[in-house]
């Protein structure tokens, strides 16, 4: 397995946009499914924890993934929009991009002290941990190190895991019910990108 260090790339409008606030846990982490539907996605599966444990919340789909050049030049570019760079639409399915300002990716940090990423593609396994007490300690996010690894799999894997632990105390349970309400509004009806939440399928009959 090889180990490497990764930085942040910054851009100017990063202040701005993390100044904005998420109304609810929810629609934090629906910020990471938007992800999986700009990767290309066509299942997702969400497990969250049950009140007051020490459970992770894991979201995993089987997207296109993302190898270690383009973890550096795309997801580690921080509020850098997507579409002028790639365009309007999806590489595989010409989905509409849903992920504007490039700040999704810490959606997951809003609800939880630790993130763990786990990606494959084209026969690369790559991943990494954030964790805010790390971020605490840099006075820029651009010289926070980032500790990776990397290491061949079957070609024939893809698609990335975030795993949310230690969440915040001060925050509310994502309820099962709730996340479903804030999935519909867009993904409700969608043929080719289905969303399980705790074992349950989405559907429109949680309407």
């Amino acid at each position: 397995m090889k180990e490497s260090n990764l930085r942040f790339q910054v851009d100017s409008r990063l202040a701005t946009l993390l100044s904005q606030e998420y109304s609810s846990t929810e629609k934090a982490l629906k910020e990471l499914i938007d992800n999986a539907w700009d990767a290309d996605a066509e299942q997702v599966t969400i497990s969250l924890p049950r009140p007051m444990s020490k459970d992770p919340i894991v979201i995993t789909d089987n997207g296109s993934g993302m190898t270690e050049e383009e973890l550096r030049r795309h997801y580690l570019m921080i509020a850098s929009d997507r579409r002028q760079k790639r365009g309007e639409r999806t590489a595989g399915k010409h989905r509409k991009i849903k992920g504007r300002k490039g700040i999704g990716k810490f959606a997951g940090l809003m609800v939880a002290t630790t993130m763990t990423l786990e990606t494959r593609a084209r026969g690369r396994f790559c991943g990494f941990t954030l964790r805010l007490q790390d971020l605490a300690l840099v006075e820029d996010i651009e010289h926070l190190d980032i500790k990776f690894q990397s290491e061949s799999c079957d070609e024939n894997l893809h698609g990335t895991t975030i795993r949310l632990s230690e969440l915040h105390q001060g925050l509310a349970y994502p309820d099962a019910n709730k996340f479903r309400q804030v999935l519909l509004q867009d993904y409700g009806r969608q043929d080719d990108f289905e969303i399980e939440v705790d074992g349950k399928r989405l559907d429109v009959d949680d309407i």
